[in-house]
């Protein structure tokens, strides 16, 4: 049996497809609910989530904690044991490349294009923006 896609979806991926709906992400959450791949998700990331779409969008925290509820259902919940300091330009970044290490992801999915995609790779992640990773596992979508 192959061995099933691990991923973690950063935040402004996770924003991008359930707040404010994009085709791309969209998809990609939509493989993402349909279990086409098995996604990783951290507390961190899940409360980054939260604070940007009440800070970004009028949808409110009912339908906020909807939305974050949405995410958990769909992932496994990881809880770093590591402490990564990788990226000094914004710590928090480092907590998603935590997230994907102490998920053991195949792929970090971001939309980060100024300090996490240009890594490439951390600790053999691969890390792709959204359309990169729709064309690289999912040709056609």
């Amino acid at each position: 049996m192959p061995k099933r896609l691990r991923v973690v979806l950063d935040t402004s991926v996770l924003v991008a497809a359930l707040g404010f709906r994009g085709e791309v992400t969209g998809r990609i959450w939509h493989l993402a609910e349909d279990e086409d791949f098995d996604l990783f998700v951290s507390a961190f990331i899940l409360e980054e989530f939260r604070r940007v779409l009440l800070k970004k969008t009028d949808i409110g925290p009912e339908g906020v904690g909807l939305l974050a509820e949405d995410i958990r259902l769909a992932s496994a919940l990881v809880e770093p044991k590591v402490k990564i300091s990788a990226i000094t330009k914004d710590d928090t970044d480092n907590r998603i490349l935590e997230c994907a290490v102490e998920a053991e992801a195949d792929v970090l999915v971001t939309g980060n294009l100024k300090h996490i995609k240009p890594l490439g790779y951390f600790q053999g992640i691969e890390i792709l923006t959204p359309r990169e990773f729709l064309d690289k596992y999912f040709p056609g979508i």
